[in-house]
């Protein structure tokens, strides 16, 4: 699923379930797919962890574990 984050523009979205170093693996597929799509959609993609100036929290790449 995917969710919208505090930012104007930010979303979140989720890759997996990943087992050990295939995580790796499915996170830069994950990034390479999404990069392919913006592209074809005609959207600017950002992985700048502060993309737009003022007072906004952050997408400092953080990362949750679901057990």
């Amino acid at each position: 699923g995917t969710n919208g984050e505090v930012m104007p523009g930010q979303w979140e979205y989720q890759v997996g379930p990943s087992v050990g170093i295939d995580a790796g693996d499915d996170i830069w597929c994950s990034r390479y797919i999404l990069e392919r799509i913006t592209e074809q959609a005609g959207v600017i993609l950002s992985l700048d962890p502060k993309p737009i100036e003022g007072d906004w929290n952050g997408a400092g790449c953080h990362t949750n574990y679901s057990t």
